[in-house]
């Protein structure tokens, strides 16, 4: 199946954004000896819109700037720095040290001191260990109480979403979130959907149940994040509870959710939990042919995102644009 034409549109979009930035951003990858790493970060060198890094990349790189931990001249910077963030979790210097040499880490403490402008890794290793260098280098920006995922969806129908285009949250790293997580999550996402997809966002809060078709303690909670959200962020086009139907197609919309604003125009996705999230990008992924981006992580100080394991160097690549432009 060839892929979706929104795809392409949405790549289009995101080189045309890199290109009008004033400078290249420096992307550094956590797993540079990794072949699919390599191949992504040659195509990001040729075409000069960013300027990538890899930690530890061996044999022919591609003119690639390659970066070992322990030899670089401000490893000792690093290890302090890491010291200083992790001193009061039980972290010895000693510890610090050995920390720094993992790739991943070295990469979040090079964007944490401004050496990159953010990093990327997971193509080798699970979300949970890319989180935790993120979190423990990078840490979490200002004022924000929940780190969560997004993926990137483009699928072949381009009457739904914006174009074919959407955000979907969090098949990533909050597995049972409470209201007021979900709440946050829709908040982020929606900042993603406005930032990354171009777009004015339509949130919808998906659950089995729309408008009060069942009654449960699941449905109850995405209630209370809909009248949190709307607390919060009044000029925010969201709704919910809405079934996935409702959310996206307008006929069974405007049947299940009149006035509604959200139901039938979604462009913005928030599962109730982990496991909703991460099965259906995947299903969509595997059974409809989109092609999806990310997870990037929403609520960082500084861009440093994750990649799923069965990656492609292609997938890589649009990963590394998306963090290039989060760093802009």
């Amino acid at each position: 199946m060839l892929p979706p034409a929104s795809a392409q549109q949405f790549l289009d979009r995101q080189l045309e954004r890199l290109r009008a930035q004033p400078r290249r951003r420096r992307i550094v990858f956590g797993e540079g000896d990794d072949p699919r790493v390599i191949e992504a970060a040659v195509k990001l060198k040729r075409e000069g819109l960013v300027e990538p890094l890899l930690i530890g990349g061996k044999g022919d790189t591609g003119g690639v700037e390659t970066i070992d931990p322990a030899g670089h001249p401000r490893f000792r910077e690093y290890v302090r720095m890491y010291h200083d963030r992790r001193r009061s979790k039980g972290v010895t210097e000693p510890e610090a040290q050995r920390a720094a040499l993992n790739p991943l880490v070295f990469a979040g403490l090079m964007v944490a001191s401004g050496d990159a402008d953010g990093f990327v890794g997971g193509a080798a290793t699970t979300t949970a260990e890319t989180f935790r260098a993120a979190v423990s280098t990078i840490g979490v920006k200002q004022g924000v109480k929940t780190v969560s995922g997004v993926m990137i969806i483009c699928v072949h129908d381009q009457t739904y979403g914006a174009g074919g285009v959407l955000a979907m949250a969090d098949p990533a790293l909050i597995v049972d979130p409470t209201a007021s997580q979900l709440a946050d999550m829709a908040i982020a996402t929606a900042e993603t959907t406005r930032t990354v997809i171009g777009v004015e966002p339509a949130v919808a809060l998906l659950s089995f149940s729309t408008k009060g078709s069942a009654k449960h303690p699941f449905v109850e909670k995405v209630r209370e994040a809909r009248r949190i959200v709307e607390a919060r962020e009044p000029g925010l086009h969201i709704d919910g509870e809405l079934q996935a139907d409702a959310a996206l197609v307008e006929a069974v919309g405007r049947s299940k959710a009149p006035g509604s604003t959200v139901a039938g125009r979604a462009n913005t996705l928030i599962f109730p939990d982990i496991a909703s999230a991460n099965i259906g990008v995947k299903l969509v992924e595997r059974l409809g042919g989109s092609v999806n981006t990310g997870p990037f992580f929403q609520g960082l100080a500084k861009p440093a995102n994750d990649l799923p394991r069965g990656c492609l160097s292609d997938e890589i690549y649009r990963v590394a644009l998306v963090t290039a432009l989060q760093a802009g």
